[in-house]
């Protein structure tokens, strides 16, 4: 009995023990965030600012994150306040003195609302009731568009002051003296909302983003502006806008979306090389492209392909689009001269998609399309009706005929009407026979509409540290005419880690598979297009009447279209891994150096087949070729960037770089022939070795940047950038060239006398800007006197000058002058941009 009851004390005393435990680790996990906020000191030198100037600087310096409304702060200034190493609360004390606010701290929170006032004028000598006033509770979640929850959202009874705010949930409670009450939520950045509620029971409020509030961003050459403080030309696609729109490339992103920018392609097949040219063309000698940049990082652009084929591979065509935030074109020399060599045919920079703060966000997608010609392509006439007017034409030349007489062929001069019939009923057969199946239309079995699907799988999200974006992506899609397509496998992890309060490093990945379906276009006369145009006719059929294939076409003699493409194949193989690393440094107030490592590899094999029961390949009774192709692309650059702002009105911005860029490419190829079978193409089947061939190329690029930016009152805008070069494609005494760029702006709607348009007119800005772009040689070896060792004199290896000395080689230079106007109306509804190069 007695070890029961020593049993039961201990029981007691041990529950006791661990109650007084937690009672104490909740009290010192109070004591210890109190304990932080007592600890925290800043350092702040500010006169005649604005409060919200004042929290952000604080915030800056701190791990804690302060909510307030704009209404309630956007008329406390703070005169003078000089502190250096001060506790926050000191800090707070005097900056919200008499301003009729006061603050709380919550886990990291610091809440900045209107203080509570208490009536101290009540008569002592009135009556207390001992009847107590019923309470209500209204409950509730703020929330985003996305179900994102809205921190520091004010809610407030209608009419009154009486409120609170959300808190790091979105969660909020209110203390009402009603059953039923109307609240008015309000959040900055979003459109205020009134909303009846009913106490006890939850409210959930969604707020819509104000858009008029939300300004646009340029992204351009190292840096980010407001689209209003920009002083060069620009457009920017948000794909944001097209999301639905299933867009399965770049390019077709970029098609209408952007004024000066045109799209085309000189061949239909899915992820056929690209033209984009912007404000038309910057080069006579050299490529028209413009240079396309990645994140921050020029990136390899054009054809990749390794066959050689007339279409080519598009290295673009390796991205996922619903991996691409937002695509802007720079036109001007403002920007684009900070890219200096690679920009004189304009910038295309694309910024892919960051997680944010918040909870996880998970997206599938999918769709499937169909696709065809959207005109009829170079419409030909219909068998019957062919075959009458070559009818007639026999006739007329029957009945024109001058020449000697021709017994064999019945014709002899001034022939009769019924003469000149019986000649072309006796011809016809010869040009417009009608054959055996009926005439045929080759359209029906050299095209077809085409198709694609798309499947696509992402999560984002972070926290307070880190932050993510991830996406699995697969697509397929056909082309119109067979033996075309593309088929993709693409992968990302976009992912930044704030390391410490100066320190944030980060990755973004890509790896993308793409597999190409191609065949010989141009004047090949068993392509698709030149077949059906220019060769097979609807006289002849594709079989014989016996089912063999037809060798004996009326123009193409045996050379069969559809037998060409039915066991011809050419295919091309990509595999691209394109990784960029990086780090900033907070090294001071607003001093930061930033360093990005970039590693871009493409490796491309092609597979071409030409089958010895076609006409491409019965002569060497089968052909085959197999070519590969790796080019890796490394950039590593070191930007350091300084930001000061004198007396509220004066912005400056200093930039300064050291960027390296190496590009190299290695190639191997052969061709074999001869081959036993039909159904084992490969390189050790055939038994005649036709050519073999290789080689490998490497240029670099050292530059050296800078930039300065500078504006009043956010009205009058002034830049100026300088780049300088030094290319191996050149001469040593050719090697360097400086690029630069001066550009200036008014925005006239910030100016007072414009108030009375305000509106109807959001903005208003006029600009110019004039700089200096380059181009280097297309050929990287172009300027040295090169000599080959490959010649071949009797079996004997020799060697011969194969390109003469030209240390003269240089640089092609633009000088770009761009001039224009902007101008947003109605809630930036209608936005009009008028420009002069």
């Amino acid at each position: 009995m007695e070890k029961r009851r020593n049993a039961y004390r201990q029981e007691r005393l041990g529950k006791r023990f661990i109650m007084v435990l937690l009672f104490l680790c909740i009290t010192t996990s109070g004591l210890i965030r109190a304990s932080v906020f007592a600890q925290a000191t800043v350092t702040v030198n500010m006169k005649n600012v604005t409060l919200s100037d004042v929290l952000w600087e604080i915030q800056k310096q701190t791990d804690f994150t302060f909510i307030y409304s704009t209404n309630d702060t956007k008329n406390v200034r703070v005169e003078n306040l000089s502190v250096k190493n001060k506790p926050i609360s000191n800090v707070l004390d005097k900056c919200l003195q008499n301003s009729g606010l006061a603050y709380s701290v919550h886990n990291g929170v610091i809440t900045i609302h209107k203080a509570k006032t208490h009536n101290t004028n009540k008569p002592h000598n009135t009556k207390t009731t001992t009847i107590e006033n019923k309470k209500y509770t209204i409950l509730g979640k703020v929330t985003d568009e996305s179900g994102e929850p809205i921190i520091g959202a004010n809610v407030f009874i209608k009419g009154t002051k009486h409120g609170t705010v959300s808190d790091i949930n979105g969660n909020f409670n209110l203390q009402v003296k009603d059953k039923q009450a109307v609240l008015t939520v309000s959040y900055i950045g979003f459109t205020p909302k009134e909303v009846a509620v009913v106490a006890e029971k939850a409210a959930h409020i969604t707020l819509k983003v104000d858009n008029n509030l939300l300004e646009e961003v340029i992204v351009t050459g190292y840096g980010t502006f407001k689209k209003s403080a920009y002083a060069g030309s620009a457009s920017i696609v948000k794909t944001e806008a097209v999301k639905d729109v299933p867009n399965v490339s770049f390019q077709q992103m970029l098609e209408g979306a952007a004024p000066g920018v045109s799209v085309s392609s000189s061949s239909g097949i899915p992820g056929a090389s690209t033209s984009i040219r912007i404000r038309g063309m910057g080069s006579f000698n050299a490529t028209n492209s413009p240079l396309y940049v990645v994140d921050g990082v020029p990136v390899l652009s054009g054809n990749i392909g390794a066959s050689g084929s007339d279409s080519g591979l598009d290295v673009m065509s390796t991205l996922n689009t619903s991996d691409i935030e937002s695509i802007t074109v720079i036109k001007d020399a403002a920007a684009a001269s900070l890219y200096g060599s690679r920009a004189a045919n304009g910038v295309v920079i694309i910024t892919t998609k960051q997680g944010k703060t918040g909870k996880p966000v998970f997206s599938l997608k999918s769709d499937w399309g169909f696709s065809k010609f959207a005109v009829p392509y170079r419409e030909i006439m219909g068998g019957q009706e062919r075959r009458n007017l070559i009818h007639e034409g026999l006739r007329n030349y029957a009945l024109s005929y001058k020449g000697s007489a021709d017994d064999e062929g019945g014709l002899h001069q001034n022939m009769t009407e019924n003469e000149a019939w019986a000649y072309a009923d006796a011809n016809i057969d010869q040009y417009a026979p009608i054959p055996w199946c009926g005439f045929v239309n080759w359209d029906d079995y050299l095209f077809r509409n085409g198709s694609h699907q798309n499947y696509e799988f992402s999560a984002s999200g972070g926290q307070e540290r880190i932050k993510y974006y991830t996406s699995l992506g697969y697509m397929k899609q056909e082309g119109v005419t067979i033996n075309s397509g593309l088929e993709r496998v693409s992968a990302r992890l976009n992912v930044e880690y704030q390391m410490a309060k100066w320190m944030t490093i980060g990755a973004k990945i890509l790896f993308s598979k793409v597999n190409q379906d191609t065949y010989s276009e141009g004047r090949a006369y068993t392509s698709p297009i030149y077949g059906t145009r220019n060769g097979a006719t609807p006289s002849d059929p594709v079989w014989n009447e016996d089912g063999t294939w037809n060798r004996e076409l009326i123009k193409l003699a045996d050379r069969n279209p559809l037998l060409s493409n039915t066991y011809n194949f050419k295919k091309e193989y990509a595999t691209r891994s394109f990784n960029t690393v990086y780090a900033t440094f907070n090294l001071w107030k607003n001093l930061k150096f930033t360093s990005t490592y970039s590693y871009d590899f493409v490796m491309n094999k092609s597979r071409a087949w030409k089958d010895p029961r076609t006409s491409d390949g019965d002569d060497d009774n089968g052909r085959f070729s197999k070519d590969y192709n790796d080019i890796t692309n490394m950039t590593w650059s070191n930007i350091l960037t300084y930001q000061m702002k004198l007396n509220k009105k004066h912005n400056l911005d200093f930039l300064a770089g050291y960027e390296i860029n190496s590009k190299e490419s290695d190639g191997l190829g052969t061709t074999i022939s001869n081959f036993a079978r039909t159904d084992k193409p490969e390189i050790n089947n055939g038994v005649v070795y036709q050519s073999m061939g290789g080689s490998n190329s490497c240029t670099r690029i050292v530059s050296y940047i800078t930039r300065v930016n500078y504006d009043y009152e956010n009205k009058y805008y002034a830049g100026a950038s300088w780049r300088t070069d030094g290319s191996s494609r050149l001469a040593r005494e050719n090697r360097w060239g400086n690029f630069w760029s001066i550009s200036g702006a008014w925005r006239v709607s910030a100016e007072k006398f414009m108030k009375p348009t305000k509106d109807w007119l959001n903005d208003l800005k006029l600009r110019v800007s004039y700089g200096v772009n380059g181009t280097l040689p297309s050929t990287y070896y172009g300027y040295l006197g090169l000599s080959s060792i490959t010649s071949n004199y009797n079996n004997n290896p020799g060697i011969s000058q194969s390109q003469l000395e030209n240390k003269n080689l240089t640089w092609e230079t633009n000088y770009n002058f761009n001039s224009g106007i902007d101008l947003a109306l109605f809630d930036n509804r209608l936005n009009i941009t008028r420009w002069r190069n």
